[in-house]
């Protein structure tokens, strides 16, 4: 879309207004977005700790204070004025939600209004709206029918007794006019209304339903799947080498299924995976967590765009690109081999969260530090699609110690092992790779059977080779075949995950200086709210450089490649 003219911009500042109005001020965001980019939202700095939280603290008030909170910023505002630099915008501040309303009214025809004894009519509001040009309102704000003159259109108070039949209503009544091929999961209980403004914008079916269930069936079918994921590698070997595993999954779904909430949350899925390449947007409920949520969509053939507090993508999404997507690259020609050196590479994690491409990695991507040492961002490579001008943003900044990477699995987050159909995701995600000028990807699983890395080296040649494991667990294997390597990394072990930065530094010098022949290659993934670029500048600074090279993952790889060649080796 080539912009021409002024666009005048709607800038609303919700930070401080309570859940309801901001779902409502995220909705009307998403439809006045959606020819063209006019609304944007300010949802402030994120010092309620209950914004940094889902069914766990990802960063503590401390570590918030001390670490993350400066270098964050007011990161919408950081945007805005980005692209304010880059596209003929005019922003101009509102003062309330009501003024906004009154802005935009042309293009709304009426209210939903929620039923607040049941949450969940939340989600429902929000797709009528998306579907027929409505603003979804709680109870207490049925006067601005009045004031607005617009009818309402559908009072949704009293119609479900609980979210089953709720959700069963919409996958009957609102799915088949909904965007195919696309489905987010919004937990209402969180409170974080920051995607809504996609949601509406794309219409795409929403749901808030657990992926964790309980009964005697239920629990059988878990276990089964946690055998195809987690047993010994010689049973794992089996089933995936002899076909097995496929029936195994349908049993352990068609099991899983007796669980009421997770039966409709599987028939969903399922649903929405019949079209190629599906995405799910959002995350876990307050009912579940991330581990059980990854597992089910993974098996039913879906990938994740992680989107928990990720603010404006329908404005984001609503920007032509505006720089070539295209980033440094070592050639294989150029890489030379010193046997005597051990070579060490770091991977910022979680970069397949749209929130963490929304703020900069969190901030991390503004530090004086970065550029400073060979460093590894993790990206959601999806973005290449759905809003280059934000994926723009980064790669007018690029400096040659930055290495872009795909985020685990590659495009959009999978537990690779349990995946419907792995070789056509590895084959989307080379196509979305090769749309960013990426040809690192990051695999989430450290130590799949061998059938799976055997798939992962067959991936497209635009594709130089796979650092696997967000930590490990028991083995660290390294795969060569089909021109690329397969590289467990070295850190962190599944308990180091979220040791402070200190604690991981201290755990990478220990590998250093452990003796061992060279040349070696330990691969360090970070903990993207734990250690920042700075203290990894810092500590490298420390290091002997005639005994260690700190490199990107591209020339890691490389090097790794002409090290292993063709043999196989399990660490």
């Amino acid at each position: 879309m080539a912009m021409t003219g002024t666009y005048p911009i709607i800038v609303l500042a919700v930070g401080e207004m309570r859940y309801d109005d901001q779902v409502t001020a995220a909705s009307l965001q998403g439809l006045a977005n959606r020819t063209q980019p006019a609304m944007f939202l300010d949802y402030g700095i994120y010092d309620d700790p209950a914004s940094r939280k889902t069914n766990e603290d990802f960063i503590s008030e401390e570590l918030w204070r001390e670490k993350f909170r400066d270098a964050l910023g007011q990161q919408d505002q950081h945007n805005l004025d980005a692209y304010a630099k880059i596209y003929p915008l005019q922003p101009q501040r509102v003062d309330s939600l009501a003024e906004a309303i009154a802005h935009f009214l042309p293009i709304i025809k009426g209210f939903v209004v929620w039923d607040p004894e049941q949450p969940d009519s939340i989600n429902v509001a929000i797709m009528i709206c998306s579907l027929e040009s409505l603003l979804p309102i709680s109870p207490d704000h049925v006067d601005w029918a009045e004031r607005f003159g617009l009818p309402i259109q559908q009072d949704l108070r009293g119609r479900w007794q609980d979210r089953i039949a709720l959700y069963s209503w919409a996958l009957e009544n609102l799915f088949s006019r909904c965007t195919p091929g696309k489905v987010a999961s919004i937990e209402p209980g969180w409170h974080r209304p920051e995607f809504i403004d996609y949601v509406v914008k794309e219409r795409i079916f929403t749901c808030g339903l657990s992926s964790k269930g309980s009964g005697q069936a239920f629990n059988s079918g878990w276990k089964l799947l946690l055998l195809c994921l987690g047993g010994p590698s010689w049973l794992r070997n089996i089933i995936y080498g002899t076909g097995l595993f496929r029936r195994l999954k349908q049993l352990a779904v068609e099991r899983m299924s007796a669980d009421p909430e997770v039966g409709l949350t599987i028939a969903i899925q399922k649903r929405v995976a019949q079209q190629p390449g599906a995405v799910i947007f959002g995350w876990h409920t307050n009912r579940d967590d991330e581990f059980s949520f990854m597992v089910l969509l993974s098996a039913n053939g879906l990938r994740l765009a992680p989107a928990h507090l990720a603010a404006n993508f329908s404005f984001h999404s609503a920007l032509p690109a505006s720089v070539p997507l295209k980033q440094f690259h070592i050639h294989e020609s150029a890489v030379v081999l010193e046997p005597e050196k051990t070579y060490l590479t770091f991977t910022y994690s979680d970069g397949d969260q749209l929130m963490l491409m929304n703020t900069a990695q969190v901030g991390g991507w503004r530090r004086p530090e970065r550029g400073l040492v060979p460093f590894n961002w993790e990206m959601q490579p999806l973005l290449a699609e759905l809003a280059p001008a934000l994926l723009g943003l980064y790669y007018s900044s690029l400096t040659p110690n930055d290495c872009l990477v795909a985020g685990p699995s590659g495009a959009g987050y999978i537990i690779p092992p349990l995946h419907d159909d792995l070789p056509d995701y590895l084959l989307r995600s080379a196509q979305a790779c090769a749309k960013a000028d990426i040809n690192v990807i990051t695999s989430y699983y450290p130590d799949p059977p061998d059938k799976v890395i055997r798939q992962h080296l067959q991936a497209p040649s635009n594709i130089l080779g796979f650092l696997s494991g967000y930590f490990f667990v028991k083995a660290r294997p390294v795969r060569c075949g089909y021109g690329k390597v397969f590289l467990c990394n070295a850190w962190p072990h599944l308990s180091q995950v979220r040791d402070t930065s200190e604690e991981v530094l201290a755990g990478v010098k220990a590998l250093l200086d452990a003796p061992s022949q060279t040349p070696r290659f330990i691969g360090v993934h970070l903990f993207a709210y734990r250690t920042t670029i700075a203290d990894v500048y810092n500590f490298v600074q420390t290091l002997d450089p005639a005994r260690v090279k700190v490199v990107r993952a591209d020339e890691f790889l490389l090097l790794a490649k002409q090290h292993y060649g063709g043999r196989q080796q399990p660490q």
